[in-house]
């Protein structure tokens, strides 16, 4: 879905593995991928680039991975250290809200998720999320309960 809504200059390189199942609102997690992907897609510009997503599970399975990268600018140390609070935008005046990130953070948060940042300038930028995965007995049992 998000391909249509980008620059053809951009690749969008995929390396989706297999992952637990997690529990949390499909509209919210949905709006982290539109939101770092988007987010990824402004930094790059109107430059040939390059957006990576992995998603892969932890060797215990305990947990779901998502990453997002980007060949965009990059953020210095000063950037990194704000970039989840709240209205904080590199943007220019009128050119975002500084909401995206935050809102990010939130909904990852509000699911037991972590989410971390990697980045220098002039390298791109990497978001790794983080997600508990469902106790499989647990699943199987709600599933049960769901069906009956």
């Amino acid at each position: 879905m998000l391909r249509a809504t980008l620059p053809a200059i951009i690749e969008i390189v995929e390396h989706i593995g297999e992952v637990p199942l997690v529990f949390g609102n499909a509209g919210e997690l949905h709006q982290v991928v539109v939101n770092l992907v988007t987010n990824a897609a402004q930094v790059i510009g109107g430059e040939v680039g390059r957006i990576t997503i992995s998603a892969w599970s932890t060797s215990e399975r305990q947990s779901a991975c998502l990453s997002i990268a980007d060949t965009g600018c990059g953020m210095d140390r000063a950037t990194l250290d704000r970039v989840f609070e709240p209205f904080f935008t590199t943007k220019g005046v009128g050119s975002g809200t500084g909401l995206g990130l935050s809102v990010v953070h939130g909904i990852i948060t509000s699911h037991s998720g972590t989410i971390a940042v990697r980045s220098k300038p002039g390298e791109g930028s990497e978001f790794i999320l983080s997600l508990p995965a469902l106790d499989q007995d647990q699943t199987t049992a709600q599933i049960e309960i769901a069906a009956a």
